[in-house]
């Protein structure tokens, strides 16, 4: 084009009154160094071939007008690429994030180069351009409890574990992602320092409870950490000790997988059976005014016909306490939780211990009778109100919240929708095996199993059942399918949902719970996604799980639900406040600076 024909076009495109002449100049001057660039066909600057990002940039500086940060800029926003921009603001965020130390935080830009080396292939660019607008739009320091990347922030952790604290303290041994603990914050406790083996669950601890300081929640082996000496160097004396020793050895799913691996395995010859005995010790140093445990309903269950129980031992361990020191009145019970009002069929063992000299405020059978009564029940539908319905192979990391309408009284009643506007967590399998998707679409119905689709139907699909359900008299392992109802609460979320979920398959909504069969779409009969699973284990939408995609499902089928964890606090209130009030002491470690590793 002529300098006027550029000119009538740019006033036409651009809409806008009045077009000056200088601005008619750069692009200009910018189009034909685009025409000389020797990387590029034409005048355009889509799909040059692959270069390094500095050649961008000098290509970009070398055009009037056009800075370094300026070239950076561009890159990130008008090609895509995952570059961070050079910006005060943007190192700023950085620092704030953790990851860029604070004595580089204005120097030469080549340590773009080592977070883009450490970073590139776990973050995608829009994420960049988000976290780029974030610090230049809202600044670095100004996140309010509603920003959406504010458990990321070390200063929204200093703020955190800043703020007085006088409720209840608490130990959590076993802790797994935090449900106990996230369940006994909401009913006003103070978590002080808790431990777990996995580094996943850990991290996933740390991140949302960003008021325990990092160095109070131990990645470790019960078994060769000093808890006492831990423990007493964040609080002297807690009210409460919590924890959930590892079950698998006692889980019938575990059980028959190791027995099928080894036939001489016995569940007494497990270390992980008597790791609660690293519970009782810390109970016998401490001495806290109260214990819970929770555990599977393989605790109370006889072993192998050996007359033998693990609650026994449990109980005996406890119980001989009371032989060196102030004892404590035990009961357990085997709760459903289905009946506090979870929507999920999960029968769990609930220990209860009180200091002997406290109980007679309250007794250990009152407190588990008082965690016991008034749940309301709720199903499906209720609990996953308000998430996106995703077809097989949607969804991701996260996305952005579209439930609309009024949200069900499950989640209103425990505000799980509050908090975040994004959806993590929420990705749902592709299932691509032609088997699967002809059960899922056409042979299952809800509240069917593989049992069913075997001996109930017709025949039609029953070789599609290519394991053993045993026969019509007797059942066996017949839920390795099955289809969910959404009329009815889950069954019990487990940790081996991270390895498939084919006895977790969600029907399609539009057709099976609200009836809109111009929506209906079979690509929405799947398995749940962990979003779903921490729902029904009443987990917070802004409850963000790390790890890969199967750590999710461990961390979610392995914990405690919160809503569990908050009426146990709320029934052991009477007890924690019983007595003399306990010192506390407050963590001296927040003096103004948030440690890089926190």
């Amino acid at each position: 084009m002529s300098r006027d024909e550029l000119s009538e076009a740019l006033h036409t495109a651009c809409s806008l009154k009045g077009v000056g002449k200088c601005r008619v100049s750069r692009l200009e001057e910018l189009l034909m160094a685009i025409r000389g660039f020797e990387y590029t066909d034409g005048v355009t600057l889509r799909d040059p071939s692959r270069m390094r990002y500095q050649s961008y940039v000098d290509f970009l500086t070398s055009i009037p007008g056009i800075g370094q940060d300026d070239g950076w800029w561009l890159l990130q926003t008008a090609f895509d690429k995952p570059v961070w921009p050079t910006d005060p603001c943007v190192d700023e965020l950085l620092c704030a994030l953790g990851l860029l130390d604070p004595d580089n935080l204005h120097t030469s830009e080549s340590r773009r180069q080592v977070l883009e080396e450490e970073l590139t292939d776990r973050q995608i660019a829009p994420l960049y351009r988000a976290l780029a607008t974030h610090a230049v739009t809202a600044g670095t320091d100004v996140c309010g409890e509603d920003c959406e990347i504010r458990k990321f922030l070390l200063t929204h952790r200093l703020r955190q574990q800043q703020k007085d604290r006088n409720g209840p303290t608490v130990v959590d041994l076993f802790s797994g992602a935090g449900g106990l603990s996230c369940g006994l914050r909401r009913a006003g406790y103070d978590i002080e320092w808790a431990i777990d083996i996995n580094t996943d669950a850990v991290a996933t601890y740390r991140l949302n409870h960003p008021e325990i300081p990092h160095q109070n929640v131990v990645c470790g082996d019960v078994r060769e950490v000093d808890l006492t000496a831990r423990i007493q160097d964040a609080v002297s004396e807690p009210d409460l000790l919590v924890g959930g020793p590892p079950c698998q050895s006692l889980s019938k799913a575990g059980y028959r997988s190791r027995r099928s691996a080894d036939e001489d395995y016995s569940i007494l010859d497990d270390e992980r059976t008597t790791l609660y005995t690293q519970y009782v010790k810390a109970v016998e140093e401490l001495r806290p005014k109260g214990i819970v445990m929770e555990n599977v309903e393989g605790m109370v269950s006889e072993v192998e016909d050996t007359g033998i129980r693990v609650i026994d031992w449990v109980l005996e361990d406890i119980e001989r306490l009371g032989e060196t020191g102030p004892g404590y009145d035990v009961e357990f019970e085997l709760q459903d939780m289905s009946e506090i009002g979870i929507p999920q069929k999960r029968e769990r063992v609930l220990l209860v211990g009180i200091r002997d000299e406290l109980s007679e405020h309250v007794t250990a059978d009152e407190l588990l009778n008082e965690i016991s009564e008034g749940g309301k029940a709720w199903d499906i539908q209720q609990g996953l109100s308000g998430l996106p319905r995703l077809r097989r192979g949607e969804g991701g990391r996260v996305l952005s919240k579209t439930g609309r309408g009024p949200k069900s009284g499950y989640v209103s009643t425990h505000s799980l929708n509050k908090g975040t506007n994004l959806c993590f967590n929420h990705r749902a399998r592709e299932h691509p095996m032609d088997r699967d998707q002809i059960l899922f679409d056409e042979a299952l119905s809800p509240g069917d199993t593989g049992w069913d689709v075997k001996y109930n139907s017709d025949g039609e699909y029953s070789q599609y059942i290519e394991y053993d359900v045993g026969t019509i008299e007797n059942r066996r392992f017949g839920d390795k399918y099955r289809m969910l109802e959404w009329s009815k609460p889950s069954p019990t979320i487990v940790a081996h949902l991270a390895k498939d979920a084919n006895s977790y398959v969600l029907p399609d909504y539009y057709r099976h719970a609200c009836s809109s069969p111009e929506r209906a779409d079979p690509e929405r009969n799947r398995g749940i996604t962990p979003r779903e699973a921490a729902r029904l284990q009443s987990f917070s939408d802004d409850y963000i799980f790390l790890g890969s995609f199967t750590s999710w499902f461990k961390q979610i089928g392995n914990a405690v639900p919160p809503v569990a964890g908050k009426r146990i606090g709320q029934a052991l209130s009477s007890l924690v406040e019983a007595g003399e009030p306990l010192s506390i002491n407050a963590d001296a470690s927040s003096s103004g600076q948030a440690a890089s590793d926190d």
